[in-house]
């Protein structure tokens, strides 16, 4: 499992000058620490991080774990008001980085615009290295029998909410058809709105966690190619594993940080048919 953070606020100028970026406490899960958070016993390991700012030069995590080594300096990033295309994305989820529980979490960052700017980071944190999933995906007998397990599809979703600039907004996804009954396991996703940087979702049956990652603000933009569970432009990747598990009725909603209060959103859900059971087992 994972989870998924954000951390934004203005920074100083200067290239190699860094400034922290607070965590953004609204919504949260873990728990905030000064302007940090605490690393979470349950999801302790860094998995990945993702900047974007329009004069952006480095972003940097830091733990009191990763010493006496020199913190991470980590570049390329999004220099711009969007995730880029392809993205600048910084994925440790095949050797997720272990941090030490209840430790504080940071992020610094630097940018060269001449004055103060606004960044804004990404951060998620996982359990362990994503596992194989629980079923087989696209079975032979599935065009005799649709509602084997390992049925996998793209599930289209829209809506219409107003987004709140620099704050998490929950949205409700009305979908183009509806899922039929069952069990089902979310491998990917992807998530599109006019102004929006990253996402999350808000799962209905538990657990805490929000798994996510970046929005896309045009139709031909990419999103991390893990991100995917059938990557769009890297057929390198293996996916980020399970993200959660839902029954049919109960969808999750989705979390969209956005910089502007947009009224349209749109998502597409890469989901997996477990099985035909409607309720938990008792």
């Amino acid at each position: 499992m994972f989870h998924v953070e954000a951390f934004t606020s203005s920074i100083a100028t200067g290239a190699n000058t860094f400034g922290q970026v607070n965590y953004k406490t609204g919504d949260t899960v873990l728990a905030p620490l000064n302007l940090g958070l605490q690393v979470s016993p349950t999801v302790p390991m860094l998995m990945f991080v993702c900047g974007v700012g329009t004069n952006l030069v480095h972003v940097r995590p830091q733990s009191a774990s990763m010493l006496p080594f020199p913190y991470p300096t980590l570049d390329g990033n999004n220099r711009g008001g969007a995730v880029e295309s392809p993205p600048r994305f910084h994925d440790f989820s095949g050797s997720p980085w272990m941090l030490r529980p209840t430790d504080e979490f940071d992020i610094f960052a630097s940018q060269n615009a001449g004055a103060g700017q606004v960044q804004y980071v990404l951060v998620g944190f996982c359990d362990q290295k994503p596992g194989p999933l629980p079923v087989s995906p696209l079975p032979p007998g599935m065009a005799s029998m649709q509602n084997t397990p390992g049925k996998y599809t793209t599930a289209h979703w829209t809506a219409a909410a107003t987004l709140t600039a620099g704050a998490w907004t929950t949205v409700t996804p009305t979908f183009d058809q509806p899922l039929p009954a069952g069990y089902y396991a979310l491998v990917g996703a992807r998530a599109f709105s006019a102004s929006g940087l990253f996402f999350r979702m808000l799962p209905a049956m538990g657990p805490i966690w929000r798994p996510g990652g970046t929005c896309v603000q045009a139709y031909d933009q990419l999103e991390p190619a893990n991100q995917r569970f059938i990557p769009t432009w890297d057929d390198a990747s293996e996916g980020w594993g399970v993200w959660l598990y839902f029954y049919q009725n109960v969808p999750p909603q989705v979390q969209f940080f956005a910089t502007a209060a947009d009224t349209a959103e749109e998502g597409w859900l890469d989901i997996l048919y477990i099985s035909t059971s409607v309720t938990q087992p008792s």
